[in-house]
């Protein structure tokens, strides 16, 4: 690398970059910490085991770079303050290895993202080896659920045979009378969305029983009963063409009312979500070519946006949310506030 990176300085870009990194590992690494433990499975366990391990070096990685830059390290979610120990099981072990094949998934999105917003050269060597642990993590967990028998595919098709045109403008339509079967992508996304949804619901569910605060635990209801209310509609618009909507999993939440972890850290996982939530969203409206699920992917954002704008109340409200990286408000120091 070049002798060059000594001398300039991070961008905003490549701060909240690693800003945001830091923080999704620490709840990654609380997650799998009550995960590993209460896991009774043992070929999930070496998954589980391999990705905690990443994160951990991730995070020192993160940590070295921001002390070097003097750059304060983020609070965070320590598992020695937001994890129960020895806290009774909440969800099952297949819970377990579909949540670690989602964090692969976000990983290998996120480190693509902020590799490439990325300037100075050892930041991108940075991101692209986090890459490239996302990667290997992904097929290892891949191979996993699919020797388990529980690795949910895409819904297969015709191969296409011919080349041909849209020739009529009712492609775009969907409002009232027949509509077009759906394209390849649009299912995609349809699928993506029913699966992450499947996951923000047993979460919810889960949540809502151990929260301590009453006011949490109404707040992950309505969460739980917005994830449904997607499902069904998602539901609905492929099983009109004749679609199966996929059975995703066994999600099943355990029975416990004793939380695993944090209030703090729950309300922060559901606002991970919101934000993923609203992103898939975005990607399946950029991609579907008919008005009525365009139309319902903005009901979802609108939906979501308004969930996860209360979440981010909550945690003001209770002095829980962290300052991310800001610019100086010049305005306001020349007042003097």
């Amino acid at each position: 690398m070049s002798d060059k990176i000594n001398i300039v300085k991070l961008t905003s870009a490549e701060i909240s970059a690693l800003w945001t990194t830091y923080m999704n590992d620490s709840v990654a690494k609380c997650l799998l910490t009550h995960f590993i433990e209460t896991n009774t499975d043992p070929e999930i366990d070496s998954v589980l085991t391999s990705i905690q391990k990443i994160v951990n070096k991730h995070m020192d990685r993160i940590a070295e770079l921001f002390q070097k830059e003097n750059i304060v390290i983020p609070e965070a979610f320590k598992v020695e303050k937001h994890v129960i120990p020895k806290a009774p099981k909440l969800f099952s072990d297949v819970f377990y290895i579909q949540s670690a094949y989602q964090m692969c998934r976000f990983g290998i999105s996120s480190h693509s993202t902020f590799f490439a917003s990325s300037a100075r050269e050892d930041i991108r060597f940075m991101f692209k080896d986090f890459i490239d642990d996302a990667s290997q993590l992904y097929n290892d967990t891949v191979d996993k659920l699919q020797q388990k028998g529980i690795f949910v595919r895409m819904p297969f098709m015709t191969y296409p045979t011919k080349i041909d045109f849209v020739k009529k403008e009712n492609f775009l339509t969907g409002w009232l009378g027949r509509k077009r079967s759906l394209l390849s992508i649009e299912v995609t996304h349809l699928i993506t969305n029913a699966y992450q949804n499947e996951i923000g619901r047993a979460i919810t569910i889960g949540f809502s029983q151990v929260a301590q605060e009453q006011v949490l635990r109404e707040y992950f209801s309505r969460g739980k009963q917005l994830s449904k209310h997607i499902l069904s509609s998602i539901r609905d618009v492929l099983e009109e063409c004749d679609i199966p909507f996929p059975n995703i999993w066994d999600q099943s939440v355990n029975g416990s009312t004793t939380a695993p972890f944090s209030d703090q850290l729950m309300l922060y996982i559901i606002g991970i979500l919101s934000n993923l939530g609203m992103m898939t969203d975005g990607a399946g409206l950029s991609a579907t070519m008919r008005r009525d699920i365009s139309a319902m992917y903005g009901s979802f954002i609108t939906k979501t946006g308004a969930y996860g704008e209360d979440g981010m109340a909550l945690m003001i409200e209770k002095g829980w949310m962290e300052q991310p990286p800001q610019f100086i408000d010049h305005e306001k120091l020349a007042k003097g506030k």
